[in-house]
């Protein structure tokens, strides 16, 4: 299946979610569709942990530290209740809005769970005993598959509002990132009824050599990560022109119940078109402990 520009995003993700509920369980694909004109500029690598030994694996290394899109299918993070969070009421919030994730300092703090989904005590207590238990079992995961890497910091967060067609965006990363780190954001579909599907436009290098003249790119400054990454996104996506809805070619992948997937946030183009129930596992990897240290964002920005 390809898909065009132009083709309307919400039409998209019904026409997802029909397919997925008609075929997808009995395929247990992950569903690919490139855009139509530069659909050979995107690379998805997926892993199926049925008939690879994620251990240690170095083409998994090697997926991860090139930026693009990597699935895990039918690996299982222990102590994690899927049941648990599959079971929790669908949050929508009002006009569609963007909110920060549950990290753990608000899950401590408690107040956040009250205000924004009225819960009880015990609910609280529950669900930061069942957060415990994912935080375990994602750091024994992290250290089966990438043992060679030295991170300075993890975290687990939860996201379980719908999300529906947000803007294509970068991630920024905040001030407490040096540029010696490279993150990684590893993702799980919670939802045991609907996929998620995201989209994936350009990544900095390409928008960066397609609108170098246009934007006058060259003026940025390549020695401040942060600031670099926030300017690409301001001039070439966020821009007057509006190009964070189908102005850049868009692939789409749609991620069954059950998916771990990680990708470069900070170096390709992305925006949720449907999503619910999830959780992010993130870690900071000293740049030093890549399998190619050229590779990590400050000496990609630098070389463009």
């Amino acid at each position: 299946m390809l898909i065009g520009r132009g083709f309307s995003l919400h039409k998209y993700c019904y026409i997802c979610i029909y397919l997925y509920n008609i075929i997808g369980v009995l395929y247990k694909m992950t569903r690919i569709a490139k855009d139509i004109i530069a659909g050979n500029d995107f690379i998805v690598n997926v892993f199926d942990a049925k008939t690879h030994d994620l251990k240690d694996n170095t083409q998994l290394y090697e997926a991860f530290e090139s930026g693009w899109p990597v699935v895990i299918k039918n690996l299982t993070i222990p102590q994690l209740d899927y049941d648990y969070y599959d079971d929790l009421p669908d949050w929508t919030i009002p006009d569609n809005k963007w909110i920060m994730p549950w990290y753990n300092s608000h899950i401590k703090k408690r107040e956040r769970m009250r205000s924004e989904r009225n819960w009880t005590e015990e609910q609280i207590d529950l669900f930061h005993k069942k957060h415990k238990q994912s935080n375990n079992g994602w750091n024994e995961v992290f250290d089966m598959l990438f043992p060679r890497y030295k991170t300075k910091e993890r975290m687990l967060s939860h996201r379980y509002n719908t999300l529906v067609e947000n803007k294509l965006h970068l991630d920024e990363l905040d001030e407490q990132h040096t540029g010696k780190e490279q993150q990684i954001r590893m993702f799980v579909q919670l939802d045991k009824k609907r996929p998620r599907v995201l989209s994936f436009g350009p990544d900095l290098e390409r928008m960066y050599y397609d609108y170098k003249d246009e934007f006058k790119l060259e003026e940025l400054d390549k020695n401040d990560v942060h600031k670099f990454i926030t300017d690409m996104r301001n001039r070439c996506v966020w821009n007057e022109q509006k190009w964070d809805q189908f102005h850049h070619p868009l692939h789409y992948i749609t991620f069954n119940p059950g998916d771990i997937w990680f990708f470069n946030a900070q170096w390709i183009t992305h925006q949720i078109v449907f999503g619910t129930k999830l959780q992010c596992f993130e870690a900071d990897i000293l740049n030093e402990s890549l399998l190619k240290p050229e590779l990590c964002m400050v000496e990609r920005i630098k070389k463009l």
